[in-house]
């Protein structure tokens, strides 16, 4: 909790060194199990409050997230995804995950038609989106430190009634 720590850190998130893991329930199921997302991303012309992808170069910034999937729900119309942030950008998650056309359950400002019907129908009602681990190196030790969040009751609770199974 230093002024020096934190730079520290900064300089980390700056230098992309830092390791971060989403994990989150998406509205349908990928084609691919597993790709990157390299879109660039850039404040929403229409709405400021948002983010969206950008082809075109405008005001936007490199953007490139990995995602896995991890798990596929009993009625097949739901996939839990680990996704690796190679960047950090705002809302970059959800904003790639839209892109792709598999929003986040639960997002109001970055879903579609697709996914409020299947949070509807499973009675979803917060977003399910969930920062799940952090690898940096210790500022204090120089050491490498891995912090990995366990999920919250609500996530799991859909999860279950999802029927994905979960066994980190």
């Amino acid at each position: 909790k230093t002024p020096d720590a934190h730079r520290n850190l900064q300089k980390q998130f700056a230098d992309r060194t830092v390791e971060k893991q989403y994990l989150a329930l998406v509205a349908g199921v990928p084609s691919l199990l597993s790709a990157i997302i390299d879109a660039p991303i850039g404040r929403h012309s229409g709405d400021r409050t948002k983010m969206a992808v950008f082809h075109a170069v405008q005001s936007r910034r490199e953007a490139r997230t990995t995602y896995r999937t991890l798990a596929v729900s009993s009625g097949k119309d739901v996939a839990l995804l680990c996704c690796d942030l190679h960047t950090g950008r705002t809302h970059q998650v959800r904003v790639h995950l839209k892109a792709i056309e598999h929003p986040v359950l639960g997002d109001s400002d970055y879903g579609n038609q697709r996914s409020r019907k299947i949070a509807e129908k499973y009675h979803i009602e917060s977003l399910c989106l969930h920062a799940w681990k952090l690898k940096f190196r210790s500022p204090h030790d120089e050491k490498e430190h891995a912090i990995e969040a366990p999920l919250a009751h609500g996530m799991t609770s859909t999860m279950r009634v999802l029927g994905i199974p979960w066994h980190p």
